[in-house]
């Protein structure tokens, strides 16, 4: 099967946009595909965090990511702080990497802008060759990218290819997989820009967590475009918006709806869009529960696929160091797996 690996960090909220965009694409790749779905704590402290909140937000995004439909017995879901080989493949790539084209790199310069550069801490700057190290350990035949991405896909490939030039063929060169196009869930306070995962606009985003009387709330509040037609359209961005969200949460296509709604008003609008959502969001939030109510077994999930991911990355940074020639210890142990 075509391996492909998507990771996630463990800060900020899961919110509608996540669900929609991305995490119900991978519940259908993994059916297709060999996916494994990696956690990435290691990324997450580039900028600080407060550790026993990371560790909570670990947690709680696995049981998301559960309930959300992700399988662990049948796609590998882990903790990429779990296995070591990340790291250590990093450091391996990172002596094959150059100044130059980390320096390249424009979120690095992006970020680093609003930053003093004393300020800024060197796991930013090298941010992009752990990445690499990610895709590569598990030798990942395709990778799920955003355009926000796409220079750091092309930077992995760069450093496998020149590794392989250097000590022979060893890493797969990973494809960009173009995401299918799919609802584009934008900010209810401001639907020019996308829903986030910050908390810079708490009543625009809709969180998978959110209690029915909070999502009420905020898609009630939602802004709306002028005039009072339910129909989308580039001058009317909020409503093209909720009709997004409805469309999405009732499988039905905006013209149907747009037919449903000819003269009636926002305010019914939004009431249907919010009990719409709510009974979206109701299988995941009932799972949600569940998994909170038992971290043992959220903890159980995560050691199979961190077990699973471990399998894979061992044997590829056994590869990497006979190629590269570090000496192996006099009567080391190595760690075995048995499938």
């Amino acid at each position: 099967m075509t391996r492909v690996l998507s990771g996630i960090q463990p800060t900020g909220e899961v919110h509608l946009g996540n669900y929609i965009g991305a995490i119900r694409q991978w519940v259908a790749d993994q059916v297709e595909f060999d996916c494994f779905f990696v956690i990435v704590d290691l990324h997450a402290i580039t900028v600080p965090q407060d550790p026993e909140t990371l560790r909570d937000k670990t947690v709680d995004l696995a049981a998301i990511l559960i309930a959300a439909g992700i399988d662990p017995e049948r796609a590998t879901l882990f903790v990429q702080s779990h296995v070591h080989e990340h790291s250590e493949l990093a450091w391996v790539m990172e002596c094959v990497a150059s100044m130059g084209e980390l320096r390249r790199m424009t979120q690095f310069k992006d970020k680093s802008a609003k930053q003093q550069e004393a300020g800024v801490s060197v796991g930013l700057f090298t941010y992009p060759v752990l990445q690499a190290a990610d895709i590569l350990i598990y030798q990942a035949d395709r990778v799920p990218v955003g355009e926000d991405q796409r220079q750091h896909l092309e930077l992995t490939r760069d450093l496998a290819q020149r590794f392989n030039s250097r000590y022979g063929e060893t890493f797969v060169l990973p494809a960009p997989a173009i995401p299918k196009v799919g609802a584009k869930v934008m900010d209810l306070q401001d639907p020019t820009s996308k829903m986030s995962k910050s908390s810079e606009s708490p009543q625009g985003t809709v969180r998978v967590t959110d209690d029915a009387d909070s999502i009420r709330r905020k898609i009630r509040s939602a802004v709306t475009d002028s005039g009072r037609e339910i129909v989308a359209g580039e001058d009317k961005p909020a409503i093209t918006n909720l009709l997004t969200i409805m469309s999405v949460a009732t499988g039905r296509p905006i013209p149907d709806l747009e037919k449903d709604y000819q003269g009636k008003g926002y305010g019914d609008f939004k009431t249907d869009v919010a009990d719409a959502v709510i009974e979206f969001l109701r299988p995941l939030q009932e799972r949600y529960r569940e998994l909170s109510s038992d971290p043992a077994e959220v903890a159980r999930l995560l050691e199979i696929g961190a077990d699973k991911a471990q399998r894979e990355a061992s044997k590829t940074l056994d590869t990497v160091y006979e190629r590269v020639g570090f000496l192996r210890r006099e009567g080391e142990a190595r760690i075995s797996f048995v499938d």
